[in-house]
């Protein structure tokens, strides 16, 4: 039961903390550009040996939000400015809306599955099937995990 109720209070935290976040316009009396509501990308890591579910999201300043089954309770990070440049642009080279939305691989017992989601568009890709225009992004989102 623990195994089924686990993705269920993850995808709960995961909506409690995206409704958390304010409306992302700018603070009364100072002017500025509102930042987009929502996340840029989200990346959601299951499976494995040890069947593990991660989740990360990233909005457009920077701001990384962890959700995982690891840890009692969500990870706020800032990405440094060059991280998010790097990530923005890998995100641009990924070419997502072109990609196929599924790359699974029946072989692939006790591999990483992966979900990315951009832009509106979530490709579901297995580890060994990733798309390679897609490795770079996933590769600096999983950095962020625990």
């Amino acid at each position: 039961m623990d195994v089924i109720l686990r993705p269920v209070l993850l995808v709960i935290a995961v909506a409690a903390a995206a409704c958390s976040g304010g409306d992302g316009g700018p603070v009364a009396g100072e002017p500025g550009p509102a930042v987009p509501a929502g996340p840029l990308v989200v990346l959601v890591r299951y499976g494995g040996l040890a069947g593990t579910n991660d989740r990360v999201a990233v909005d457009a300043s920077g701001q990384a939000t962890i959700i995982s089954d690891r840890s009692p309770a969500p990870v706020e990070r800032a990405l440094a400015p060059a991280d998010l440049a790097s990530l923005r642009s890998a995100l641009e080279r990924s070419q997502i809306a072109t990609l196929d939305r599924n790359y699974l691989d029946p072989r692939a017992a006790d591999a990483y599955q992966y979900d990315v989601t951009y832009q509106g568009v979530t490709v579901t890709a297995d580890e060994g099937a990733l798309p390679a225009t897609l490795r770079p992004v996933v590769d600096q989102l999983v950095k962020l995990l625990p």
